[in-house]
């Protein structure tokens, strides 16, 4: 009788909200969903120095199930969500690396069918990889993509740490009407390279600090499961990785090369209503299983079949045979022009089809050191067959979403600059083991650059494109040496001949704008800047390069380009900033104000925008506070003598005389005989 009440009150408030709430949700249980990028499996439960790294993940899986052998779809952070969101292998979904297309629109997602369900939902994600333009946002009534543009990780997205993504979190969930049910998705990112942990584990060597931001975020997970609110129906949590990390195992540091266990295996964790506590799954899974696996346990049984099989272990779980599990890799294809790598891995083996095939048996050999292609036939042409099955259901997934009018301006800007409209994946004939020894080459070559050593790291890039042609990321530097080494029309033309591999890939076109504008090519580096902002809207990097440009060549200009880069969503303090020195220029103070606290609210150590606002301060008559704002900006390392001129004089006219001779004995030494300088001096000497 209980439950009828509960039903029939669900049915009253529905007919309140207008019918906006599925009365059959209402009394289901709540869904978090934590994603843990760049997370490999044996890092969890582990010890570091008489300290468990991941104490609230463990308590997280005594409470509920955890799958020791769950594996990935794929080793890059984009396909491996869209496997994660819609039950579907890479084939199916077509998504096959990052940045280059978005997941197909008539997929149903784990997001779109609770939503459909009456599901609140929304999704906070830490990296631009995941950015609403490559679909993933379907389903949810809030996609949390914002972060700042100057954060950017080392593959060149936008990313931000997981307080923030948690703060975020928490600030929704308080805001969500507790009498509905909610999907909360919450994608953490920090432990990908390059580790940067907070705390005691800084300054460790790499596999400490990595373990380091997994300790992290596991504080934050705690956090996040803490603040959330009780809903009446309970609150289901699934935790799993996207994929794992390398970590220099067969010669990788990172990820997206190789499909060996430490890129593949991650953890899967489930807790909640319907999962049998202190259960351990030793059966082989994938984690693409799990969306049909969470609508089942929701009570979802016919959306979940449209998902595929779910996991075993549970009560809800359907009697499925036994399968091996598809894996891809299409990096080594799409960014290296290598072959890419396709695996199948079963309860004992694992079979990696590339020009030179592998097979592994995970039992006796779990670190994959031994090939026992040639031995073992059979094996290796049974899985083989189960990875032809899957490529049978191969399709093109559609290119990131943009507007028309972004569109229109993308293609007008590709075929004036002679690129072709896109381009289709590619499959090279060298095999990614042969190719990992040549990314030392390459990693020597950068620091050969930024050492100002360009002719001789151009020479080394020239000779690893000769034994690695199209090999995009190789091209990309080479192009960046020969500029830098003064060979400008040679690295035109070789920033060209990379664009022209992956034209609809946005980081390329900003780093061919670059360098035109480096050569005094405005009118090619602007098309390049335009191409990129057609294929990503919120690329502070091209907003900024059309602004200097326009600051050269027709200075009105500047503040519109900006302005229009804000209205875009673009969230920059740099860009912020610079609107501030414009309107404080032209006496608009207020909106100088307005662009002086944002910028700061993003990048609260910027020492220029401090001055910034400390100008309009004092302008506006708020001597207080420009007083606070300059001082501010010096302790930060503004260090123009102008600058430290103008605070003592400032201090002085406060009644602050021994500040004042501290900044003025500081002008005095950086302005040296300039007129600030000078000036400097004569004031030290005026001051009691």
């Amino acid at each position: 009788m209980l439950r009828l009440r509960c039903r029939g009150t669900g049915l009253l408030l529905a007919a309140m909200l207008g019918g906006a709430v599925s009365a059959y949700a209402l009394d289901r249980p709540s869904l978090v969903l934590i994603t843990l990028d760049t997370t490999r499996s044996d890092y969890v439960g582990r010890v570091e120095a008489g300290r468990p790294v991941t104490p609230n993940l463990d308590r997280l899986a005594r409470d509920g199930a955890r799958y020791m052998r769950a594996l990935t779809a794929s080793p890059l952070t984009l396909p491996a969500h869209c496997s994660l969101m819609t039950g579907a292998n890479p084939p199916a979904h077509g998504v096959r690396d990052n940045g280059a297309s978005a997941l197909p629109a008539d997929l149903p997602t784990l997001a779109s069918s609770l939503s459909s369900k009456g599901y609140s939902t929304a999704a906070f994600v830490a990296s631009r990889v995941l950015d609403r333009r490559f679909g993933l946002d379907r389903g949810f009534a809030l996609y949390d993509d914002a972060m700042t543009a100057e954060d950017v990780g080392e593959q060149g997205y936008p990313e931000r740490r997981a307080a923030a993504v948690t703060d975020a979190a928490l600030a929704w969930a308080k805001e969500n009407p507790a009498s509905r049910p909610f999907f909360l998705w919450v994608h953490y990112y920090d432990a990908h390279a390059p580790y940067d942990p907070p705390g005691e584990w800084k300054g460790a060597a790499a596999e400490r600090r990595y373990a380091g931001e997994i300790a992290y975020v596991d504080r934050e997970l705690e956090r996040l499961l803490v603040g959330l609110p009780k809903p009446p129906g309970g609150t289901l949590v699934a935790v799993v990785g996207d994929h794992g990390e390398m970590l220099g195992e067969h010669g990788e540091k990172e990820h997206g090369i190789f499909l060996y266990r430490a890129a593949l295996e991650v953890p899967l964790i489930l807790s909640g209503p319907g999962v049998p506590s202190g259960t351990s799954i030793a059966e082989t899974v994938a984690t693409r299983a799990l969306p049909a696996t969470l609508l089942r346990l929701l009570s979802f049984d016919n959306e979940a079949r449209s998902f595929g099989p779910g996991l075993p272990g549970l009560p809800s779980s359907a009697r499925e045979p036994a399968a091996s599990i598809y894996s891809e890799t299409w990096m080594p294809a799409t960014a290296y022009g290598w072959s890419p790598l396709k695996a199948a891995t079963d309860g004992r083996f694992r079979l990696i089809l590339a020009p030179k095939s592998e097979l592994y048996d995970l039992t006796a050999d779990p670190g994959e050191t031994t090939n026992l292609f040639s031995s073992r036939p059979e094996d290796a042409r049974r899985l083989a067959r189960s990875i032809a099955s899957v490529q049978k259901r191969e399709r093109t997934a559609p290119r990131p979403k943009v507007s028309e009018a972004e569109a229109a301006e993308l293609a007008q800007s590709l075929q004036s600059l002679g690129y072709l409209s896109g381009s289709s994946p590619r499959s090279g004939t060298i095999d990614p083991k042969d190719g990992i020894a040549m990314l030392s080459e390459f990693e020597r070559a950068r620091d050969e650059i930024r050492q100002r050593r360009a002719r001789h790291a151009a020479a080394t890039l020239r000779e690893l494109v000769r034994r690695s042609p199209g090999n995009v990321p190789f091209l990309t530097r080479l192009a960046e040496a020969e500029v830098a080494a003064g060979e400008t029309d040679a690295g035109l033309e070789t920033i060209r001949e990379a664009v022209a591999l992956n034209p609809r890939l946005d980081l390329l076109h900003t780093s061919a704008g670059n360098l035109y504008a480096q050569a005094g090519r405005t009118r090619e580096a602007r098309q390049e800047f335009r191409a990129a902002l057609a294929l990503n809207p919120r690329s502070a990097t091209a907003w900024l390069g059309l602004a200097r440009i326009a600051a050269r060549e027709s200075p009105g200009e500047e503040r519109a380009i900006l302005l229009e880069a804000e209205a875009a969503g673009t969230r920059s303090g740099a860009i912020l900033a610079r609107l501030a020195q414009l309107e404080l220029s032209s006496g608009d103070l207020d909106d100088a104000r307005r662009h002086a606290q944002e910028s700061l609210a993003l990048l609260p150590d910027l020492a220029a925008t401090w001055w910034v606002a400390g100008e309009v301060a004092e302008k506006q008559g708020r001597a207080t506070a420009a007083l606070e704002s300059y001082e501010k900006a010096v302790a930060l390392g503004l260090s123009d003598p102008r600058a430290w001129l103008r605070l003592g004089k400032i201090q002085r006219a406060a009644g602050r005389s021994a500040d004042a001779r501290r900044s003025f004995e500081r002008a005095a030494d950086l302005g040296g005989r300039s007129a600030a300088g000078e000036d400097a001096r004569r004031l030290l000497a005026e001051t009691p």
